[in-house]
């Protein structure tokens, strides 16, 4: 489960002082949230400042995806006594297929730092006991073309369509890819007009998280009951924040939380001390975005909060059952994040997605 920056930045310096306790010719057993949270923190650090809101969430997103990509294909080196030896170009090709779950926006704000990120990784990779990464000279139309590739993909992924068949048989994916090229003289560019206009009213398909499909209204709440609800929620969300790391709850986490007591309470009629998982999981899919207004901050990992939360009011015994709970909502942290950061890039104006890219 991802953590907030803050959060992320402290593990990031016990993570350096129990390296410097540790035998150089020994590493210790491989943990990946601290592996990961530890590049994350590093990024946040070094990058944070260096790009637009929008801009730096995205690359967030993608780093979390190419980070799980390099230990997934180097599991046996990482887990072992051997520094793994990453082949940056496979990882990164690897984590964009895999982000079919994205809005096409996506791809195109990714260009921009593609380059910054092959270096921060070579870059850390040459301090880091775990792993070396190795990447050719970076060939920016290069990246540009595998993205309109992916995005190509997708929207023939998002109709249903059995792309791995496609590939064989024609060239139809090839074909589109190449109506999101406009060439100029240096590089080549997205036509973002056309681009715009092919995924036009196609819905971006996102994994469903598991329900019973059982999920009905109880008795229905009064408006004094849920204004209650509303207020504890209030006064829970402002003890969570203050008893959690300095910066780590922002405005855009409290909104999100407050949403879910609202609304399931509307809903669903139901307060949070009759809170389970298919409820949880249930109102993230179908009503979430409307009580919660995503924005550009602190994006990435939000979905991870609702966890921290949970836990929290698992331990001012006002919720029964974690264990199971938190089992069964394992999936929500990653649904949160990608369905806020879609309906962003859904929302960005064709003026500033061109100036960012």
């Amino acid at each position: 489960m991802k953590q907030g920056k803050t959060a992320q930045i402290k593990k990031m310096k016990q993570v350096q002082r129990k390296q410097k306790l540790t035998s150089r010719n020994k590493l210790p057993e491989f943990n990946y949230n601290e592996f990961a949270g530890f590049l994350r923190a590093r990024y946040y650090l070094t990058h944070n400042d260096k790009y637009a809101q929008e801009t730096f969430e995205v690359a967030s997103f993608f780093l979390d995806d190419v980070i799980a990509m390099m230990v997934n294909q180097n599991f046996t080196k990482f887990t072992s006594n051997e520094r793994a030896v990453v082949n940056l170009n496979e990882v990164m090709q690897a984590a964009l297929v895999n982000s079919d779950d994205k809005d096409w926006r996506y791809f195109v704000l990714l260009v921009p730092v593609s380059y910054d990120m092959q270096q921060f990784i070579v870059k850390e990779g040459n301090v880091n006991a775990r792993y070396v990464a190795q990447a050719p000279k970076f060939d920016i139309n290069f990246w540009r073309m595998i993205m309109r590739t992916v995005m190509a993909i997708n929207f023939f992924k998002w109709q249903g369509k059995d792309v791995a068949q496609m590939m064989k048989t024609s060239q139809a994916i090839d074909e589109l890819q190449f109506k999101f090229l406009s060439e100029n003289e240096n590089n080549d560019d997205f036509n973002l007009v056309i681009i715009a206009e092919t995924f036009k009213g196609l819905a971006v398909k996102i994994k469903p998280l598991k329900t019973r499909n059982n999920v009905s209204k109880l008795n229905e709440l009064s408006s004094t009951a849920i204004a209650d609800e509303i207020l504890y929620a209030n006064k829970s969300l402002n003890q969570f924040k203050e008893a959690s790391i300095k910066g780590v709850v922002s405005e855009n986490v409290m909104g999100m939380l407050h949403a879910f007591h609202e609304g399931m309470a509307k809903e669903y009629n139901v307060t949070h001390d009759s809170w389970d998982a298919d409820i949880l999981n249930t109102f993230a899919m179908s009503h979430l975005m409307s009580y919660w207004v995503p924005v550009w901050d602190n994006l990435d990992g939000i979905g991870g909060e609702v966890k921290s939360y949970l836990n929290f009011l698992s331990q001012k015994k006002a919720i029964q059952g974690l264990g199971k709970i938190v089992t069964d909502t394992s999936d929500i942290d990653r649904y949160i994040d990608v369905t806020a950061l879609n309906k962003l890039l859904a929302q960005m104006s064709s003026e500033r997605l061109e100036k960012l890219a």
